[in-house]
This record gives structure tokens, C-alpha cells and sequence, in this order.
């Protein structure tokens, strides 16, 4: 539709998502706008108008979702020897996990353990109430794999509280529904009963042994995980891979060139920027046959590489990541790793062009980039047009090998093509 009159199915499907706004505080994201309705090829000013009419705003994400077939949603694990999954079920007493925590043999990383402090104060002196009440506490989850370090895969509200009590001694007790002379109290100040009724309550714990196989340990971290807000699939690949690959992301996502060639847009609450990082790494140099469609274990290698490089290899990476972005933000601007298109609104940021832009870019030589760079005009002007036609679009959303190599090979086409006019 390129007029300004909506069709009746338009109208049908625009009064949904305006009820879908009503009950969201008269608020909906754009992307789902740009889903739902194929706005490419609608008139913008028009739709716009349609829910500015009836009081809803317009709220736009700068990194698109993963529509792409790369969400590890309902994926299968990688086939693997079931005899090696090694998870054991033991019951310990909290005073033996309490003695962990007072060694430091229980991993309290904020760098992955985000959500560390969600309880409110009521919330923790229930969980200790309950411990009084002798009310059974559910099952705790760790990674064992390191003896000396548990990583928590599920439990970490009920950990953090039972620290902060009895280790710390920082959490004084409030609002008891059964117990109310013990508000005010801390740890020490409970009478012995309390305080052993706590050292002597079991707990289940769910012990991932080491020789259980990495992409299985993925999986459960994805699955398990029960409080607050489910984990990201960068934050569970934070916390499993530990090392110069953590560092080396957190650094790199923090570089002012990053920053500056996606116009800030990529978030660092849930380590979005670190999986660009990521993503940059694994594209460019880890081997693409290693790519299967699976992109959550393509990145999972991609901590592996990073983990077991030369710290002195690491620094020519950084390097070269810095080149790349500086050249990306020189090429395309506001505009890069996004699609341009001639009515001439900033689209959000796009993962799988970025990857292939990433790709491209960092094979130029430094001529060549300069030579692009003075013909930017022209780069950009052949990308908009590339990105108003079907068949791109179409690799956008395919997530299989075949895409990906297809969509690197048209934008070094682009480049190269451009470079073969100029230089002469």
C-alpha cells in the first residue's frame, strides 16, 4: 500500500494492535508494527497517524528481535553420549552450603549474577521464615564442573538471602507474620533455636558434574533457571565460560568506537553488547563450515576460541576490531548495520548484518577503505537499493548456512564492484 488510504484488512489489523496498546498502558514497539503490517510498503505517515489518533505512542527499539530463525527456542540439543551427563541429586544441610559461601566456594560474580539483589527485605525474611517454619525450600541447582567454585544455576535469590543473614550479618528481619518479635533481629541476635533450625535444615541439591557435555550444560542453565527474569543466552554463556573470553567482551563492548558505530543503540543490561562482540568474533574468526544454523553454539565456540588464544593474539583482535568499527561508522554512519531505506528513517540495528558487514569490512586493506570512505555516497545509495529488494530481505530472515555465506558474498560484492569503478 503506498497511498494514504487504508485497505479494510489494513484497518482490521491496525485496530488490534491498538487494543493490543490499550492494554499495555497505550504503548506498543514499532517492530511489532514493522511485523504485523509489512509497514515497508505502507505508507509510514499514515499508519503513524492511525495510532496518534487514538492516543497510542510509539515506542522503537534500536536492535531488531531475532527473527531469524536464530531464537534457540524449541532447538534440539546436539547429539552427545548420554553416558556422560552427570547430574546427581544430594541432600546437604544449609550449614555445610553456608560454609561454601563462607570460603568463597560458591561463585558470587556480579559480571554474569545480574540478578542478585531483586528480593525486597520483606521477600527475604519470608525465605528465612519459612526455614524456621521448617517449610521445605526448593531444589538448588549448580555447576559443579570447577570443585572449588560452584557456579548457581537456579536459587540464586534464596543463596544471596541466606548470605546476606547468616554470613554477612547485614539483613535484619521484618514484617514476620508468625514470628514478629524477631523483627529487628539479625543472625546473631536469634535465639540458638532459630539459629540451628536454620544450620540443620536439608536442602536438595542438583549437582551438573563436569563430564556432562558443554552444549547440555547450555541447555540446562536455559531451562532451569526459574527466578525473576530468565537469563539471556550471552548471560548463561558469561557465567560457563569464565576467563580472558568474559574480559576481553566486557572491554571491547566498552570501546567508544563500538559505541559510536551503533549510535549507543545496543544495551548492556542483558549483555546485548557483549554477544556483538561475540558475534563479530565468531564470524570472523572462527571457520563458517563450523556454523551449523544453530547460533547459540556457534557463539558458544566463539568463548572457546577467545578462552584459549594467546593473550598477545588478543590484543591484534582488539585491534582489528577497533579498525573495523571506525571504518563502519566512516562508511555508513547513523546507518550502520542497519537497512537504509529512501524515505529516510533510521532503521533499528540488524545482527545478521552486522555480522556479514563485519565480515567484509574487515578484509579491505587500508587502501581500500579509504577509497570507499571517499565514495560513501555512492556505497550507501547502492545499499538502499539492495535493501528495498525482495530477494535480501528474504536472506534477512533465513538463519541456515547457505544465508549467511549468500549474505556476506552480495555486500563484498557491493564493495568490491564500487572499488573496481574507482580504482583504475
Amino acid at each position: 500500500m503506498g497511498n494514504n488510504i487504508l485497505k479494510e484488512k489494513d484497518k482490521e489489523e491496525l485496530e488490534k494492535l491498538v487494543q493490543l496498546a490499550k492494554e499495555q498502558g497505550n504503548c506498543i514497539n514499532l517492530n511489532l508494527v514493522y511485523m504485523t503490517m509489512n509497514i515497508n510498503n505502507m505508507n509510514y505517515d499514515t499508519v503513524m497517524k492511525y495510532f496518534n489518533d487514538r492516543g497510542v505512542e510509539m515506542i522503537q527499539e534500536d536492535v531488531e528481535p531475532d527473527i531469524t530463525a536464530y531464537s534457540c527456542e524449541g532447538e534440539k540439543i546436539r547429539p552427545f553420549d548420554p553416558s556422560k551427563i552427570n547430574i546427581t541429586m544430594k541432600p546437604l544441610t544449609l550449614d555445610a552450603m553456608l560454609k561454601r559461601i563462607e570460603n568463597e566456594e560458591i561463585q558470587f560474580d556480579t559480571s554474569f549474577q545480574r540478578k542478585a539483589g531483586l528480593w525486597n527485605k520483606r521477600q527475604k525474611s519470608q525465605l528465612i521464615e519459612s526455614i524456621f517454619l521448617r517449610i521445605p525450600l526448593p531444589a538448588f541447582y549448580f555447576d559443579a564442573s570447577d570443585e572449588e567454585q560452584w557456579l548457581i544455576i537456579d536459587g540464586l535469590q534464596r543463596v544471596s538471602t541466606l548470605k546476606e543473614f547468616v554470613v554477612d550479618k547485614k539483613l535484619k528481619l521484618q514484617e514476620l507474620e508468625f514470628f514478629p518479635e524477631l523483627n529487628g533481629c539479625n543472625y546473631d541476635k536469634l535465639p540458638r533455636t532459630f539459629q540451628r533450625r536454620i544450620d540443620e535444615t536439608v536442602i536438595n541439591v542438583y549437582l551438573v558434574n563436569p563430564s556432562t557435555p558443554e552444549n547440555v550444560k547450555f541447555n540446562i542453565f536455559k531451562r532451569i533457571n526459574t527466578g525473576g527474569l530468565a537469563l539471556e543466552p550471552q548471560e548463561i554463556r558469561n557465567a560457563l565460560y569464565q576467563g580472558q573470553a568474559t574480559t576481553f567482551l566486557r572491554e571491547c563492548s566498552q570501546m567508544e568506537c563500538f559505541v559510536k558505530a551503533t549510535s549507543g543503540s545496543v544495551k548492556s543490561d542483558r549483555m546485548l553488547d557483549r554477544e556483538f562482540v561475540l558475534r563479530y568474533i565468531s564470524f570472523c574468526y572462527l571457520e563458517l563450515d563450523k556454523y551449523s544454523g544453530n547460533i547459540d553454539e556457534f557463539l558458544n565456540e566463539g568463548m572457546k576460541y577467545l578462552n584459549r588464544v594467546e593473550p598477545h593474539y588478543l590484543y591484534r583482535i582488539k585491534k582489528e576490531f577497533q579498525l573495523v568499527m571506525e571504518r563502519m561508522y566512516l562508511l555508513m554512519g547513523k546507518n550502520a548495520f542497519r537497512k537504509i531505506c529512501s524515505d529516510g528513517r533510521r532503521r533499528p540495528i540488524n545482527k545478521v548484518i552486522y555480522e556479514s558487514w563485519c565480515y567484509a569490512v574487515r578484509t579491505l586493506s587500508d587502501f581500500e577503505a579509504d577509497v570507499l570512505v571517499y565514495n560513501k555516497d555512492i556505497l550507501q545509495e547502492r545499499y538502499m537499493n539492495l535493501c528495498e529488494t525482495p530477494e535480501y530481505l528474504y536472506l534477512l530472515k533465513v538463519a541456515d548456512k547457505k544465508a549467511v555465506y549468500e549474505r556476506i558474498r552480495i555486500v563484498h560484492n557491493i564493495l568490491s564492484e564500487l572499488l573496481k569503478e574507482k580504482i583504475k
